[in-house]
């Protein structure tokens, strides 16, 4: 799935209930935020160049600006509020500054398009190393989003030699979990992001096996398998289980999994080698939130997920880091 198509999928998600009646089970709006399907479908950096790209994202509860626009953008950098995203190196040195358009929808807002100011200059590549995108607020910091940048030496024959840059984490440390509407009877999907990090652009077709297991006693409560095509660039990919002794084509309902209180584990293989091993638990017929996305998490730093409208959600599952140590 391309990463335009992922974007418009996130803010169905994301705004598909902004008319809906109130929801005793949606999320209280507390704090500004910004999307985290949709950072990880917009923040990419150049293959062959190494330039820091950001497409359209999406933030929820900003706050009204005070200073007035007459046009859809409420914040803009010509007037209006200001919205801005610093990307700042590990030290925490300013490298350049992105000051947004961004408009309300129905009580999303949508970052369309930004202006650089200042700073570093942005035709020059990120060299490897750790960074993050800080969201501000007429200057106050709200948001974080930490990544990393990678290089290999570029080992194709038919282009110029140079380095080939790839993003790292969060990509390479999140699953997650979701079913529609939060209905125990709809389909459980889980998500990753895979790529193929390797110093020429090319598309390799693999197997791959995902196992959901019941801690408890080790059963297998679903399996998917299949083939994926990797490129060098991080591409979502959406997996489904059936249940054991199923058809291929079944799908395990969420239900399945929320029945019984315990722990669980997705493992998933890539080419008969081991990825990922990513675990969570029930509790109480319910998915526990964990590590970031717990709501003990300040704000700055919690992973956002509003789908709906702020009515449903899913669960982002860290990857296991043993098992992140085979990674490709």
């Amino acid at each position: 799935m391309g990463f335009k198509l992922v974007l418009a999928v996130c803010a169905l998600l994301l705004a598909g209930s902004a008319h809906a009646a109130p929801d005793k089970n949606a999320q209280p709006c507390s704090a500004p935020g910004i999307s985290y399907w949709s950072l990880l479908g917009a923040v990419n950096i150049g293959y062959a160049d190494g330039h820091l790209r950001i497409d359209k994202l999406y933030a929820v509860c900003l706050p009204t600006p005070n200073t007035p626009s007459d046009s859809n953008y409420a914040y803009s950098p010509e007037q209006g509020g200001k919205l801005a995203t610093v990307l700042r190196s590990a030290d925490g040195q300013a490298l350049t500054t992105y000051v947004w358009n961004a408009e309300n929808i129905s009580g999303l807002w949508e970052l369309s398009d930004y202006k650089i100011v200042g700073g570093f200059d942005a035709s020059k590549p990120l060299g490897a190393g750790s960074y993050v995108l800080e969201f501000q607020i007429e200057g106050a910091a709200f948001y974080r989003f930490p990544f990393s940048v990678s290089t290999l030496a570029s080992d194709d024959p038919y282009q110029a030699a140079g380095q080939r840059w790839f993003l790292d984490a969060p990509w390479s440390e999140y699953g997650n979990v979701f079913y529609q509407r939060n209905d125990p009877d709809s389909s459980l999907r889980f998500t990753t992001w895979l790529r193929d990090k390797v110093g020429h652009e090319a598309k390799r077709s693999v197997p791959y096996e995902a196992t959901l297991l019941r801690a408890r006693d080790g059963s297998v409560v679903g399996i998917d398998k299949g083939t994926l095509n990797l490129t060098a660039r991080w591409s979502q990919a959406d997996l489904y289980f059936a249940p054991p002794g199923a058809d291929a084509a079944a799908r395990l309902k969420a239900g399945d999994v929320l029945r019984e209180d315990g722990a669980y584990r997705v493992q998933l293989a890539l080419d008969n080698k081991t990825y990922g091993s990513y675990g969570f638990s029930v509790a109480g017929g319910k998915i526990a939130l964990q590590g970031r996305q717990d709501e003990r998490t300040a704000p700055a730093d919690r992973i956002v997920d509003y789908l709906y409208g702020g009515r449903y959600r899913s669960w982002w599952i860290r990857r296991d880091a043993a098992a992140a140590q085979v990674a490709p």
